[in-house]
């Protein structure tokens, strides 16, 4: 009897077993996603005011966030702002209920002055800790290099933020 046949059979049939192991793996802890508030200062700070923002952010295999951010940061020109939304990838390594991160980021922003405005792309270098109690509450606080383009109508060199979040 010759298993040559079967043997093909599952050659052909490993892999799509192998993805519904995948598929039946269990979840990501139940405190994978955070929603967080924050409030930054920007530099130059001749240029800026106190802005704020929000964050949702997923961890997966405990050391890998994912997170997506949008930001609005006016100018001390009541006619002048700039809106950012970044997409990021961040290693966060939890040490007991302190996660120090750091990662990179991407996105769009949209620069507005009373004469003119601009959109282009941003890149961003992240670093920053948060502080997870009660097991529902995150404070984070973070500093962000922004690179935009040199024809942007204003320049925005760094960010600072501390913000407050939950953890579901």
């Amino acid at each position: 009897m010759s298993y040559a046949p079967l043997a093909r059979s599952f050659r052909r049939l490993a892999p799509f077993a192998a993805a519904g192991a995948v598929l039946l793996m269990p979840a990501p802890s139940a405190q994978a996603i955070e929603l967080t508030a924050f409030v930054s200062g920007a530099s130059p700070g001749t240029v800026w005011t106190t802005g704020f923002g929000g964050t949702l952010t997923t961890t997966w295999f405990r050391v890998n966030s994912l997170e997506g951010e949008y930001a609005k940061q006016p100018g001390q020109d009541p006619n002048t702002s700039v809106f950012s939304i970044t997409g990021d990838a961040l290693i966060a390594p939890p040490i007991g209920s302190i996660t120090p991160y750091a990662g990179v980021g991407v996105g769009l922003y949209h620069e507005s002055t009373l004469a003119d405005s601009d959109t282009g792309s941003l890149h961003a270098l992240i670093i920053g800790a948060k502080w997870k109690f009660a097991g529902l509450v995150v404070v984070k606080a973070e500093y962000r290099r922004l690179d935009l383009p040199s024809t942007a109508l204003l320049p925005l060199h760094h960010r600072i933020s501390a913000g407050v979040g939950v953890s579901f």
